[in-house]
């Protein structure tokens, strides 16, 4: 029942990173200095390194680590840069396309891709269960992301702002974010994959995560100095954004409790319990009194039980 916990918790923690992660990007688009997205998610990479030092230097005194060889830390390196470098990041772009809660359906996607993973790369083998529950996932995205498309091209219409080329528009802004949702669920998937393949080879928690995210930071500041962007990197460090840096340590007690929750129990039950994270979104979206600005509707409500239906259907054997 342990790992079970930790994988709620994870869940609670990864809905309130998109929530501050939201709140970071609404208030830096109301700025006059708009921060660069991959700026932002730098920021929580760098707080993450922070607590995950403070870990280590802890752990240091009070046990010994486990034994280490280089199978298992090559495994925690490519979890590291899946999940919270490229998974995060387009999560981060889902997020400021979609808003949170929507963002966080498009996310609950990734159990399907945890199981697609264990298939091919663990051998694991999927039952009836297994495909019925990834069907209803799948089926509550669709119904969640044309409703809303349906929604916004309706209200454009009772504002006579309406037009052919318009419409097209929303339809193609709507369906970039649900591609970057899609492909942060994939990275995010692959990632913790391989992240229990490592801590089956090295059950150290504090190390995996460690490994991780600082790999996942490296490739961060990689792409920002590639794309020029080192000033506004140390420009962040220095303003740090108390909503970025939020962000960063509730996503550090996601992929904490998530790693511990690995070691417990199998990757697809961990995964699944920990994608009820939408229902959390929208809980704690209504009471920040951020639901008006994301028009979340009964229908987004209910599409998304519809997806934590099919998790349900998962976790259950």
């Amino acid at each position: 029942m342990a790992g079970e916990v930790f994988a709620l918790i994870s869940a609670v923690c990864w809905s309130l990173h998109m929530i501050f992660t939201r709140k970071a990007q609404n208030k830096a688009g109301r700025s006059a200095n708009l921060m660069d997205p991959m700026a932002g998610l730098f920021i929580t990479l760098f707080v993450n390194n922070a607590i995950n030092a403070f870990a280590l230097i802890i752990r240091h005194f009070l046990w010994d680590p486990a034994p280490i060889n280089s199978i298992g830390i090559m495994f925690f390196i490519i979890a590291g840069i899946s999940n919270s470098f490229l998974g995060r990041g387009l999560l981060f772009i889902c997020v400021s396309m979609l808003g949170a809660a929507k963002a966080g359906f498009t996310k609950a996607t990734t159990p399907v891709f945890v199981l697609l993973g264990g298939v091919f790369v663990l051998g694991e083998r999927l039952g009836p269960r297994n495909w019925l529950g990834i069907c209803i996932v799948l089926f509550g995205l669709f119904l969640m992301s044309f409703d809303a498309a349906l929604r916004d091209s309706k209200k454009l219409v009772e504002t006579a702002k309406f037009d052919a080329a318009r419409k097209r528009a929303d339809w193609i802004h709507l369906a970039k974010g649900i591609t970057f949702g899609l492909g942060a669920a994939l990275f995010f998937g692959a990632g913790n994959v391989f992240r229990k393949a490592g801590v089956t080879e090295i059950p150290d928690t504090i190390l995996a995560v460690s490994i991780g995210s600082l790999f996942a930071m490296l490739a961060c500041i990689l792409v920002l100095l590639i794309r020029h962007k080192g000033r506004e990197m140390l420009l962040a460090i220095k303003n740090i954004e108390f909503n970025y840096m939020m962000s960063g340590v509730f996503a550090s007690g996601a992929i904490y409790s998530l790693v511990s929750a690995l070691r417990l129990i199998p990757v697809s039950i961990a995964n699944s319990i920990s994608a009820t994270e939408p229902l959390f979104t929208i809980l704690f979206v209504w009471l920040m009194k951020e639901g008006k600005k994301e028009n979340l509707g009964i229908q987004t409500i209910v599409f998304g039980v519809i997806m934590v239906t099919g998790t349900i259907i998962l976790i259950t054997r």
